[in-house]
């Protein structure tokens, strides 16, 4: 990460010097100088709509040192040419070789990133005890890859706008972004790219959300997801770890009565993954109360904020769940938890004086607000908005600065003495 701390910022240049000892192919170096670019210009407004990510800088550095030590051989070829076979066979935009350090791509940025993403390692320690261990590190190896590619496949450098990917896996997109926005972008990619093993980033990550919750659902839950989404081989393996396990166990205490009290800890985990491989709830279940309890660890960490800019990134992180949350099957189940959650933090806004109070009735005010936020705009402090009364209804409009976004109608049975802001004349949300 620190591979290119004292070279200026100008990711150009940097790349120019890397390439130079590179025999890559000019349509290779083309795609990479353009890839790089839109970064640099699309990274400013991810940033910005997605909160607890890494800078500009940390990620563009990293995306070079990646190119410099895994990248000797780019091969691109055209989506219908022969070369392009063994992508549309295994249905990606890339395949990787990280011995021969070669890539295989088509010939667009896109592809290029979720190369460059893919043939990286990847350690993401985790210690062998954890019998799950196996599922985690594919689910956080597969996050990786589809956070990264986001950048350019949801922003253009003006718009933000969120494209279905039938080929990705939408839980395992969820999981990880669920985690980043808990403990942050920064520790994950720490974690994956620690190959000393010096830390247990699983546990840190238990106590993160112990921390705000009090207890370990979250993480028994996770570890449910994790079983559900194994395959059979790992499914049988998991169970022959518990079973060596328990035999252990069953072995010390034959030879020590008092070893069951010593070690109650790791005889209550033994009796806990017993129960996840023994449950019966399917893996959409077990994905749906989840989610459920994210939501949960949001509200529960909403609760503690006292500064405006804990407010800001909470709203950005509810924005962001929001727009996406059609990319959840269930998604309409989860409605009425981030609902009940939005109103949580725009209260909490408003009472911190973040957010104008928009009209006195909660309700109101409440689904005016959620309508307004319901919006693709990059800085939502730039959000303004306009209102008129009408018979049982307020029309309200919503400008990006002087731009028009959008209007809507929301139901109003209250006097005019409810509406808290100024009437038909554009008004900022934020205080």
């Amino acid at each position: 990460m620190k591979l290119f701390s004292k070279f200026s910022k100008d990711y150009q240049n940097l790349l120019e010097e890397i390439l130079e000892k590179k025999t890559f192919s000019s349509i290779s170096k083309s795609l990479l100088f353009s890839m790089i670019y839109k970064l640099e210009v699309f990274y400013r407004d991810y940033a910005v709509v997605k909160p607890r990510v890494l800078t500009k800088d940390q990620f563009l550095s990293h995306m070079l040192e990646v190119i410099q030590k895994y990248c000797d051989n780019i091969k691109t070829v055209e989506p219908e040419s022969v070369g392009a076979e063994l992508l549309v066979k295994h249905k990606v935009q890339a395949v990787t070789n990280y011995k021969e350090r070669s890539i295989l791509v088509y010939p667009t940025e896109q592809a290029m990133l979720y190369a460059i993403s893919d043939i990286e390692p990847k350690y993401f320690f985790v210690k062998k005890e954890f019998i799950f261990k196996k599922v985690l590190q594919k689910v956080l190896v597969e996050g990786y890859k589809q956070n990264t590619v986001e950048i350019l496949k949801d922003f253009n450098g003006w718009s933000w706008d969120i494209s279905l990917d039938k080929s990705q896996n939408h839980m395992i997109y969820w999981m990880y972004q669920n985690l980043l926005m808990i403990k942050g972008e920064q520790f994950l990619l720490e974690w994956m790219t620690d190959n000393q093993a010096q830390q247990d980033y699983l546990a840190q990550l238990k106590h993160a959300i112990r921390n705000i919750t009090g207890n370990d659902a979250y993480y028994w839950t996770f570890c449910r997801v994790l079983y559900k989404m194994a395959n059979q081989k790992e499914k049988a393996e998991m169970m022959q770890m518990l079973q060596k396990k328990e035999k252990k166990y069953q072995e010390f205490l034959r030879q020590d009565k008092e070893f069951k009290k010593k070690n109650l800890r790791e005889f209550q985990i033994l009796k806990q993954y017993y129960e996840i491989l023994e449950d019966d709830k399917t893996l959409q279940e077990e994905f749906l109360e989840l989610q459920k309890l994210f939501f949960q660890f949001l509200e529960k960490k909403m609760a503690r904020f006292s500064f405006r800019e804990e407010i800001l990134e909470m709203i950005s992180i509810l924005r962001y769940y929001q727009n996406h949350m059609f990319l959840i099957k269930e998604h309409k189940k989860l409605v009425p938890y981030l609902d009940y959650v939005l109103k949580l933090t725009f209260t909490k806004a408003c009472e911190m004086g973040v957010l104008k109070i928009i009209c006195m009735d909660i309700e109101v005010n409440f689904e005016i607000l959620k309508y307004v936020f319901d919006t693709k705009i990059i800085d939502l402090e730039d959000i303004k908005i306009y209102l008129e009364q009408e018979d049982g209804e307020i029309l309200v409009k919503v400008y990006d600065k002087e731009v028009f976004e959008k209007q809507g109608k929301i139901a109003f049975q209250g006097s005019k003495k409810d509406i808290a802001i100024k009437k038909k004349k554009m008004v900022n949300v934020f205080h």
